[in-house]
């Protein structure tokens, strides 16, 4: 008799309770990170300026919180771990008005279920503490205890009680990054609390109270430069929106720093992550993401979290208005530090760059002051180059030196043509040279332009790529290239959207791919094109912007390569011309220094 037979000659019966309980429990609760989640949840609600975490085996082992919070009575420690026990709500207009992180009145008894729970918790207007212990769901004993204002719960031996669910825990250093990942997501909406992290009795993070931006510099220490980060706020009916953005030169290759936070919970809303990378399309166009923390509370009665056990997920009634707000505050925001050339002797329909601070030299976007020398020389930067490990091993690579912008814009024919005729354009406009192979200078209006050749070919080359279509071009010898299984998984899922940007794959074997045509402007770029089709994905538009990025890096003039002034000077009007004067990494193309800033720097009589 096979299981399915087996199985429908069985009678219907009620599951016991303990039974019952572990399923609920593993529903809440499926590894450390979720236990961290649920206490650290309760100690915020409590009202705690003060929340300790400690981790032992990346929780397996024991996960410890300690808080000051308002502390629990005798009679709420009895009825704490039992099913459906909060105090949060009531009844069912309740859901409507949640303000608190937990509500359900599951995470006392999931985590008693699945540990051995200790809980010791005193309330303010107490002389005495009570401590509570329940294993696998049954309480061991409850009675008077000492201890401090604020509750101690430890959780030890996960899982001890549900075998099944312990075999599938990772290794602890992977359970402790899910645990600090977590912890990090519930310290970022209250910087008002003190927040300690301990892993092995070792203080991994502390967190003082301090406001959102000194919040996220102290919570990824190092990661970010504070002068790059800036606080937006904005509010219509029914919500605000607090936003720490960082500039576009802040960047990555991931989404990792775009997070959303609505009514103090990280959630996974794709709507708003697409609003941030909207407010940022014109100044990260290719393929790389910006650092930004989107803080938005609601009216809980637009909001509806009760969708989800883990609250990742929620309803917005309001979410068209929600969404045009972030990128309205990211546009604005982003109009201050945006490069675009600006006449002094005729009228550009263009807004004005604010006035710099003249106290130090400041090659920085206006409004930055005290930039030093040595910040700029960091804040420029070398040139982006695609760096990673080397593709295939069944293809050669057979580039040639670009020793001019025309010639590779000839070279790049029929999709990338050369700018139009300017030579009306810019009157007076004087090169004077190339100077450190990379930085081409040019005076004009009583300004000094210092311009980044690759960084401004690139952004070029970039914009032409997405206004022409390029036709495919069929490879008369296939590239072959090696896949590893991730690799493979990812080209199979998306090899249909490379097709549609002219890039066609085929599968010839299990770890065996080729690449039979790809867009004519791509030719000679086969290692490029095959590092872009084993690690990138998205949607179409994603990816294009991706492979345009990759292809107009390629493609452009590098640091090192000689100009010929008659490159110089129209690679040079064609970044004066650019809309964004970004390159598509969000780097800036030029920085600019007026007579005044001059003779300033050099303590002259203006």
């Amino acid at each position: 008799m096979n299981g399915r037979e087996t199985i429908q000659s069985r009678s219907v019966k009620k599951l016991r309770d303990s039974v019952a309980r572990k399923i609920a429990a593993g529903e809440v609760i499926d590894r450390p990170n979720s236990v961290v989640r649920e206490l650290l949840d309760n100690s915020i609600d409590a009202g705690s300026t003060e929340i300790s975490l400690y981790l032992e085996n990346g929780g397996i082992t024991r996960i410890r919180v300690v808080d000051n919070g308002c502390g629990m009575s005798e009679e709420d420690l009895r009825l704490c771990y039992l099913p459906h026990a909060t105090s949060k709500i009531e009844s069912e207009e309740d859901l409507l008005s949640i303000s608190s992180l937990g509500f359900r009145g599951e995470a006392l008894s999931s985590i008693s279920t699945c540990t051995r729970m200790e809980v010791i918790s005193r309330q303010e207007e107490s002389e005495t503490a009570y401590r509570l212990i329940v294993h696998g769901g049954r309480e061991i004993a409850l009675e008077e205890w000492r201890g401090s204002q604020g509750t101690i719960i430890d959780a030890s031996e996960l899982f001890y009680s549900i075998p099944a669910r312990k075999k599938f825990l990772k290794r602890s250093s992977a359970e402790t990054s899910m645990c600090q990942k977590t912890f990090l997501e519930k310290t970022l909406p209250f910087p008002g609390i003190s927040f300690r992290f301990y892993t092995d009795n070792n203080l991994k993070l502390f967190l003082p109270a301090s406001s959102r931006k000194e919040r996220i510099l102290a919570a990824w220490k190092g990661a970010f430069n504070p002068s790059l980060l800036h606080e937006l706020s904005g509010e219509e009916e029914g919500f605000k929106i607090t936003i720490i953005a960082g500039r576009p030169e802040l960047n990555r290759k991931d989404r990792r720093f775009i997070q959303i936070f609505a009514n103090n919970r990280r959630i996974d809303e794709y709507a708003f992550v697409q609003a941030v990378q909207y407010g940022f399309d014109d100044a990260l166009p290719g393929g790389v993401y910006p650092v930004c923390f989107v803080f938005i509370e609601v009216d809980p009665h637009l909001v509806d979290f009760n969708i989800h056990p883990a609250k990742r997920e929620a309803r917005f009634r309001n979410q068209p208005a929600i969404h045009h707000k972030i990128v309205q505050l990211i546009k604005d925001f982003l109009s201050e530090y945006t490069f675009r050339f600006r006449s002094e002797s005729k009228v550009v329909e263009q807004p004005s760059l604010p006035a710099r601070d003249m106290q130090s030299p400041s090659f920085a976007p206006p409004s930055e002051k005290q930039t030093s020398w040595n910040e700029w020389r960091a804040f420029s930067g070398a040139t982006s180059k695609i760096q990673g490990s080397k593709p295939a091993v069944r293809y050669e690579e057979h580039y040639k030196p670009v020793h001019s912008v025309t010639e590779t814009m000839n070279r790049m024919s029929p999709l990338v043509e050369k700018p139009q005729d300017t030579s009306d354009d810019f009157e007076g406009l004087r090169y004077m040279g190339q100077i450190m192979d990379l930085f081409l200078l040019a005076e004009y209006d009583n300004r000094l332009f210092i311009v980044d050749q690759h960084a401004a070919h690139e952004r070029i080359l970039f914009e032409q790529f997405k206004k022409k279509a390029s036709t495919v071009q069929e490879l008369l010898i296939p590239v072959e290239f090696e896949t590893d299984e991730a690799e493979e998984m990812n080209l199979e899922k998306n090899k249909e959207k490379y097709r549609e940007l002219g890039i066609t794959v085929s599968s010839l074997e299990t770890g065996l791919w080729q690449m039979t045509s790809v867009p004519k402007s791509a030719l000679d770029m086969e290692g490029e094109l095959v590092q872009f089709l084993k690690t990138q994905k998205g949607s179409v538009g994603e990816l294009e912007k991706q492979l345009y990025a990759t292809m107009s890096c390629r493609a452009a003039v590098k640091d090192g390569d000689p100009v010929d002034a008659l490159s110089a000077i129209e690679l040079i009007k064609g970044a004066f011309q650019l809309e964004s004067a970004r390159c598509p990494h969000g780097r800036p193309i030029w920085f600019e220094l007026s007579k005044d800033e001059l003779f300033e720097l050099v303590g002259r009589t203006i």
